[in-house]
């Protein structure tokens, strides 16, 4: 809905050496959008569903993932962050609600 998506594609045809890494800018920033729409939604939001999208956010994260598949953890493969960096990301465009707090891009992850 951003046209962010579509703009890393691009870029990571023009540099495949940086495809993982744009690939969890992007990923870091839809967690902090998710954050800004339950922020903007706080008042449907039932008890426990922000913690509930912490550890879900938690769970997806790269290092969670590749530790229980293979043991061991290999950063230069992430492709949607760690557990710590997504849960970060969420709480961020939570707190704000703001979507200009959500640039993965320019920030450092």
């Amino acid at each position: 809905m951003t046209g962010v998506e579509p703009q890393v594609r691009q870029l990571q045809r023009r540099q495949p050496d940086a495809a993982n890494e744009l690939s969890v800018r992007m990923e870091l920033q839809a967690d902090c959008l998710a954050g800004v729409w339950a922020h903007s939604a706080y008042d449907a939001l039932e008890p426990g569903d922000v913690q509930e999208a912490l550890g879900a956010a938690a769970a997806v994260g790269d290092d969670r993932i590749q530790r229980a598949a293979t043991g061991r953890v290999d950063p230069e493969s992430f492709t949607h962050g760690t557990s710590q960096q997504r849960q970060e990301w969420f709480s961020r465009g939570f707190e704000t609600g703001e979507m200009g707090e959500c640039d993965t891009f320019a920030a450092g992850t």
